[in-house]
């Protein structure tokens, strides 16, 4: 199976894609190019039809040993083009790092043909920023003293999600109760009196490159968490930007999540419809709606993301790769939070015996 590494205009050394300059950078030389000047040396081209989509290494050639012992006819095999070491991954990775050599390796033929994404947004985080927010959310009051953050913070990955991009159309119409109340008093009482009313609202929603991740691995809800991204820094699919990153093709297709966004649009346009009712209430009695999806879309998105254990639990931090916005879990030293909720009880019923 094919891979490819980009190679150094002036030394021939290994380059990456820099998240801080936009631009790609030489490991040994530190020199630096631009996109332009890799097309125009032809350095940054897929050729599809050079890439032998058959080619195996020796040996078993469906079936691979997997970390925990058993085989898995999901994981394939690929030759490191830097430093021949044979790497085994699943079907799904796009891009990775050679654990022999650390040169980035992308598997050109997970990204060509049905799997070619449109689109993709270039990392603008780079990891050492992405390492110092990590280390800041780290130190909060209950994080436990043996939690090593320096060393779990070198697991930080940047890896490129894939997502398909719904746009469309949304109508709909609802019927509702619109209440309006109003609180006046009588004597010593105060009184709630309540006004109902009939309500009908209809109209049209556009909306444009909703996301949905398309990767079996990611859990939906973090990806969701981290959002949104600006696609307006989007731009048309290039191979160079994997270079230096992780990367996932879609292993779930567009007819699979287009439930998830289809949940996300009518949600959204029922609750648009609601906020046209100048009420103080409005309780929703009926909701109909067509959704008309026009045009799907591929895209690989950025994140940084870090998966650990402590004390046989697991821990997850996800980063947007764009915006910085962050989600995370922290191990929690119990002790700590007796000691922070168990002091101020014990200082009340202290000043309380006092008192009395």
């Amino acid at each position: 199976m094919g891979n490819v590494i980009y190679k150094c205009l002036t030394c021939g050394g290994d380059l990456q894609f820099s998240a801080e300059t936009q631009n790609w950078t030489c490991k040994y030389c530190d020199d630096v190019f631009t996109l332009e000047q890799l097309d125009a040396a032809g350095k940054n081209e897929l050729n599809e039809e050079k890439v032998d989509k058959h080619q195996e290494l020796e040996g078993d050639k469906s079936q691979y040993q997997s970390t925990d012992g058993t085989v898995g006819s999901d994981l394939v095999q690929y030759r490191c083009s830097h430093c021949g070491a044979e790497i085994i991954t699943d079907r799904a990775t796009a891009a990775t790092i050679c654990v022999y050599c650390s040169n980035p390796v992308i598997m050109t033929e997970q990204v060509i043909g049905d799997f070619k994404p449109e689109y993709v947004i270039p990392f603008k985080i780079d990891k050492s920023k992405v390492m110092n927010s990590f280390k800041e959310f780290s130190k909060k009051p209950l994080t436990p003293k043996d939690f090593d953050c320096d060393k779990v913070v070198d697991k930080i990955q940047g890896v490129y999600i894939p997502f398909w991009l719904y746009s469309g159309t949304l109508t709909g119409s609802i019927k509702a109760d619109g209440i309006n109340k109003r609180r006046h008093r009588s004597g010593d009482y105060e009184i709630t009196e309540s006004h109902h009313h009939n309500v009908f609202r209809e109209g049209s929603l556009s909306f444009e490159k909703v996301p949905v991740d398309a990767s079996k691995k990611t859990e939906d809800a973090a990806m969701d968490s981290i959002e949104p991204y600006d696609f307006k820094e989007m731009v048309p699919f290039n191979i160079g930007y994997l270079a230096g990153y992780l990367a996932e093709r879609f292993d779930e297709d567009k007819d699979t999540c287009i439930n998830r966004a289809s949940e996300r649009i009518v949600n959204t346009g029922r609750d648009e419809l609601v906020k046209t009712c100048q009420y103080d209430d409005v309780n929703v009695q009926q909701y109909l709606h067509k959704l008309d999806v026009e045009k799907t879309e591929y895209a690989l998105l950025p994140t940084w993301l870090l998966y650990t254990k402590y004390k046989d639990k697991d821990y997850f931090f996800a980063m947007n790769g764009q915006t910085g916005k962050f989600i995370g879990n922290l191990p929690i030293d119990y002790l700590k939070l007796c000691l922070f909720t168990g002091i101020p009880s014990i200082l009340i019923f202290v000043l309380l015996l006092f008192l009395l």
